[in-house]
């Protein structure tokens, strides 16, 4: 009996202090739930402001001359001599050699002119010849006339007045004339002198070679040293870039053209002169031609110092100059993509925009549309990005912007 009783207390005590546990858990307060706080990126920005900016490339391209000729004899026969013949005027000498000057009108190869002498004294003769055959006919005309005697001299045929003789002799001399004036220019063609101021690139013929009359007439290449050409290579792009007018080339929107130096310095300033009308089938460029005025050595020339002289076939870099358009310069750093950026909306929520670029360089972007002037422009590169995703601005980014003109 005694140790139901124990086992009974034993009950209840273990009962009474799961009873005041549960109590004890119940009353304890619930804990409050934590609020997770998003950590944002900072980001740096900057306003897209619309710039006038003044449109300009790059380009490269080979210098040539814009006239470029062969120096041909006209009339066949030995070479006799070739310059250099002392100037009287500037003391400079010409010179039949590969790189000579000239000026217009300098006396470069004579050539044999015996022959030419020949046959120019023989058209003299025939000339002579032929007037004697006309006067005569005009005089036997006279003589006809005379003893037609009181008849009337309207009803005598042309025979006897001697008009058709009178007409072969006048077309006789006048062919004898022309002969004769023909064989006396051949004599002059014999000095073979310069048609314009300029430089051998390389002669074709020298003393003692046959040219003409089955050989080579071809003495020299020549070229003027007045202006020289850059033939360009540009894309369609870059052609529209530019604004250049292939109808009017020299017109409102000219290009202007500035070779520049290995140290940065411009050496010469041209424009666009023209357009080829021809579309690289290889690369798909289109060919211009820029022009320059005395850009080549003229010892002639004694007012202008040209410092640095083009050479036929230098490979030169320009810078291409066109109109005024207005822009946004933008970071390299902003695009994600080839022509995609990120542009910031009121809340600081991130959007994907393409935009239209004109020119791109090592550090900026040239765009011409896409951005409406006071956008905010992420240029932070971010590992993870979303459409819509939230961003902080830096605050060192918001004080840049204000100072930005």
């Amino acid at each position: 009996m005694k140790k139901i009783a124990i086992t009974g207390l034993s009950g209840i005590i273990i009962g009474t202090a799961i009873f005041i546990g549960k109590i004890l858990v119940d009353s304890k307060p619930e804990p409050k739930p934590k609020e997770i706080v998003a950590s944002l990126p900072f980001v740096n920005i900057i306003e897209a402001k619309l710039i006038a900016q003044s449109s300009n490339i790059e380009a490269f391209g080979t210098v040539q001359a814009r006239t470029l000729t062969n120096l041909i004899a006209e009339v066949p026969g030995l070479i006799e001599e070739v310059a250099p013949f002392q100037k009287d005027s500037d003391n400079v000498i010409s010179s039949f050699r590969d790189g000579g000057f000239f000026e217009k009108g300098d006396l470069l190869v004579k050539i044999e002119d015996i022959d030419l002498k020949a046959r120019e004294a023989e058209t003299f003769a025939n000339l002579r010849r032929s007037e004697y055959q006309l006067a005569q006919e005009r005089a036997l005309a006279v003589q006809a006339k005379t003893e037609w005697g009181d008849r009337d001299w309207k009803l005598a045929s042309d025979l006897v007045k001697r008009v058709p003789q009178i007409l072969k002799a006048e077309a006789e001399a006048k062919a004898a004339e022309a002969l004769h004036a023909q064989a006396k220019k051949n004599v002059n063609k014999a000095n073979v002198r310069a048609p314009f101021r300029g430089r051998i690139l390389n002669i074709l013929a020298d003393v003692g070679q046959q040219v003409g009359a089955g050989a080579p007439s071809a003495l020299a290449k020549i070229y003027s040293i007045k202006t020289g050409d850059v033939h360009l290579s540009l894309s369609r792009k870059e052609i529209s870039f530019l604004k250049f007018d292939e109808g009017s080339p020299q017109g409102e929107n000219q290009i202007i053209a500035h070779i520049i130096s290995d140290d940065g310095k411009i050496t010469h300033n041209g424009v666009i002169d023209r357009s080829q009308g021809i579309i690289d089938p290889k690369t798909r460029l289109h060919n211009v031609v820029a022009s320059f005025e005395n850009c080549f050595t003229d010892p002639y020339e004694k007012k202008l110092k040209i410092k640095h002289p083009l050479s036929i076939g230098q490979f030169v870099k320009l810078n291409l100059i066109g109109p005024e358009i207005n822009v946004f310069i933008i970071p390299i750093s902003a695009f994600r993509e080839q022509d995609t950026i990120l542009v910031l909306d009121q809340e600081n929520s991130l959007t994907f925009r393409k935009v239209e670029i004109v020119k791109k360089d090592g550090l900026e972007a040239w765009v011409s549309k896409g951005i409406k002037e006071g956008e905010k422009i992420c240029i932070t590169p971010l590992d993870i990005i979303a459409e819509g995703m939230k961003v902080k601005v830096s605050p060192s980014s918001l004080d840049s912007n204000k100072s930005r003109p």
